[in-house]
Parts: structure tokens; C-alpha cells; sequence
């Protein structure tokens, strides 16, 4: 593991695996309440091909747990800080859930010019329905809130039963036949983020609406979905087609489609992670 810390002096955990050789870079972003670690079940079978770089954003994980910075604008300037301390000119970027919205806010501060390509994994382009939005556009962009579920999600964490609503949030979104230490394990990895900073976090997150900025993503894409997923699959659809020229993948039950495919069945994930990057140039 390395440490790296940002201009406001959060130390980040992250780790590069893969030859320092390789024509590629593969940058992994995790999402809320989550860690760099639920991806290390792909990434052996990517650092075959790619240098790949993963860490914990933020107040997750193994990183630094600050008081200040839950936002997701902070957390696409922490990306490009450590892209500057490590060198990154050109990489292809994944960002699942969470992880997508803050490339998504990347793009919107400093373009995509750093960007050889772009992975946006199971994340709606607007989580709540939002005054500005009809029911029926909040539904095509894949909106699983409404005011009311989010300030209710929100004061869940920061109450007594926080650990009930940690845990059916987390079970929601894996397939219901998961093995039992994999749901632990997860859980445990879950808990490493404090809550007054998740809570924090999760509603400037699940506020934004990212649906304008999909037009103007200018490099090759790849939109990927889950046919159990709670996030509805139509929705990243639609995602995609907003984004011009981009690829829709949804993975069916088999697959892990629920909301962790990398994690549940990282063979048909890594298969077609691999042929979607390999089929752009390196620095397009």
C-alpha cells in the first residue's frame, strides 16, 4: 500500500498493481461506503495487461477519515491530485456507482482530456427525482429516491439503528443467493466509513443530476448494467444513449448483475472490461 495526501491534507490509501511497463493505465473507483479492496478479486486478471491503480477515496477504507470534504466535487479533486503525484497523462477510467458521479463531476471541472476511456458502472445520472424533473424523467434516468427517502436514508445512519440500515442498503444490492462471509466481509469493509461523514456525502451525492453533462462525453464509453440490479437496467440504457457513440453491457443474473458484478463473478466482468479497453486506442 502507498499514502498520498491531497492539497487539504487528507491522506488517501491507494495501490498500483500491473507492470510500470504497460501501454495502459485502468484508474477503479469504488463506491459509497465501499472500499478499493472490493475489486481485488479483478484485479490480478487486469494487472496481467494494464497498470492499474486503485484507492480509497476519502473517508473509506483505509484512508484518512477528515471532518471536512464530503462532496463529490472534493473527491474529483482528490482523483486528480493523485493522478498529478503518480504521473497519469492518459488512463482508462472505471467508476462504479458513486464512483461514476465523481468522474462524472471530473469531467465537468477538467474535461477529459486525461481520459483514454470511461466505465460508468450501475450509477444513475440523477438519484432523486428532483424539483425540475417529472416523474417519468426521473424514472428513465434511474432515480431510486425522492426527498423524503433520501433525508430518511440520511438520518437512518446518523440514529440508532444505523446498523440496520448500513446492512439492508448493503443487502439490497447483491444477489440474495451471495454466500454469507461475503456479506460480512463486505458489511465490515462498509463500516470503515464514519457515518456523519457518509451521511454527509450521500445526500450531496445522490443530489446532483449529471443528465446534461452526458452529451459532451467526448471518449469512448462503455455503460454497464445489472439485470437484478436495483438500479433499473432500462435506466442505463438510457445513459448510454446520451452519451454519443457509447456501449451498453448488461450483465444477467448468471453474470452477477446485480449492483457488484466485479465482485460476484469477476470472470464475465473482467472478460468484457478487457475486450471494451482493448478496443480503444491507448491515449484516444
Amino acid at each position: 500500500m502507498n499514502a498520498f495526501t491531497t492539497s487539504d491534507g487528507c491522506t488517501l490509501d491507494y495501490r498500483v498493481d500491473g507492470p510500470g511497463s504497460a501501454e495502459r493505465t485502468l484508474v477503479l473507483l469504488h463506491g459509497w461506503s465501499q472500499s478499493r479492496a472490493m475489486f481485488d478479486r479483478i484485479i490480478p486478471a487486469l494487472a496481467e495487461r494494464y497498470r492499474v491503480i486503485s484507492y480509497d477515496q476519502r473517508g473509506h477504507g483505509e484512508s484518512a477519515k477528515p471532518a471536512t470534504g464530503a462532496r463529490v466535487a472534493r473527491l474529483a479533486a482528490d482523483l486528480h491530485e493523485l493522478l498529478d503525484h503518480l504521473d497519469v497523462g492518459s488512463a482508462d477510467v472505471l467508476g462504479h456507482s458513486m464512483g461514476s458521479s465523481v468522474l462524472w463531476s471530473y469531467i465537468d471541472h477538467y474535461g477529459t482530456g486525461r481520459f483514454s476511456s470511461f466505465v460508468v458502472l450501475d450509477q444513475p445520472s440523477a438519484c432523486v427525482v428532483l424539483p425540475w424533473m417529472n416523474e417519468g424523467e426521473g424514472k428513465e434516468a434511474g432515480a431510486i429516491l425522492d426527498f423524503t427517502g433520501a433525508e430518511q436514508f440520511a438520518a437512518g445512519l446518523l440514529g440508532p439503528d444505523e446498523a440496520t440500515v448500513r446492512r439492508s442498503f448493503l443487502t439490497s444490492m447483491l444477489t440474495q443467493d451471495i454466500p454469507a462471509d461475503d456479506l460480512e466481509w463486505m458489511y465490515a469493509e462498509n463500516c470503515k466509513l464514519p457515518a456523519d461523514f457518509g451521511a454527509k456525502l450521500l445526500v450531496d451525492h445522490v443530489m446532483q443530476d449529471w443528465r446534461d453533462l452526458l452529451p459532451g462525453i467526448d471518449v469512448p464509453t462503455l455503460v454497464i448494467g445489472g439485470e437484478v440490479s436495483h438500479v433499473d437496467p432500462a435506466s442505463q440504457k438510457w445513459t448510454a444513449s446520451r452519451i454519443p457513440g457509447s456501449v451498453l453491457k448488461v450483465f444477467t443474473r448468471a453474470e452477477g448483475g446485480a449492483h457488484f458484478p466485479f465482485f460476484e463473478a469477476p470472470e464475465p466482468f473482467v472478460a468484457a472490461l478487457r475486450d471494451f479497453i482493448d478496443s480503444v486506442p491507448a491515449g484516444a
